[in-house]
């Protein structure tokens, strides 16, 4: 041990190194090298399987699932605002300014409609979250990242799409 005190002689790396242990390091297996046969066949038996993950394949079935989840939310979201955009104009314009004015069959539809946009929201944050889950620990990481920008885009194009329908059926 050295003294924090620099008045003292302080000893030098090569005495440091001179009194670290001659044993030379055990070769270590790279994580990327392939599995070798003989592994594959202990695998199957449970005789000395592999700990490093080597000899396993993870399914990219949670990056796939992410990207279905997404698509629909994104899906439902648009075919919602596009009937909620189309219909707002001309409603406001016959029946009045007001929510309440509108016929209560239209009260329903676009309380509905609010509901489906709901249930995307859900929808589009389970595709991120699988997709970041995806994309983190390998199980279909090209997948997981399209679902997080498809489910991180379709609340934008969903809402233009309303405003835009909305001042055009005005």
């Amino acid at each position: 041990m050295t003294s924090t005190d620099f008045s003292y002689p302080q000893p030098t790396d090569d005495e440091l190194a001179a009194q670290q242990p001659r044993v030379p390091a055990p070769p270590v297996h790279p994580v990327y090298a392939s599995p070798r046969p003989d592994d594959l066949a202990d695998a199957h038996n449970g005789v000395n399987t592999r700990m490093d993950g080597a000899a396993s394949v993870k399914s990219p079935t949670l990056g796939k699932v992410a990207v279905a989840l997404s698509i629909v939310a994104m899906a439902l979201s648009l075919a919602a605002s596009v009937i909620l955009g189309v219909t707002v104009g001309p409603s406001e314009a016959a029946s009045g300014y007001y929510f309440t004015d509108t016929p209560d069959w239209y009260q329903t539809l676009a309380t509905v409609l609010v509901g489906v946009q709901g249930l995307c929201t859900c929808l589009g944050l389970t595709g991120i979250i699988l997709g970041i889950t995806a994309a983190v620990t390998g199980r279909g990481r090209t997948p997981g990242i399209i679902a997080i920008a498809i489910a991180a885009i379709a609340p934008f194009v969903s809402f233009g799409t309303f405003v835009a329908l909305a001042f055009i059926a005005a």
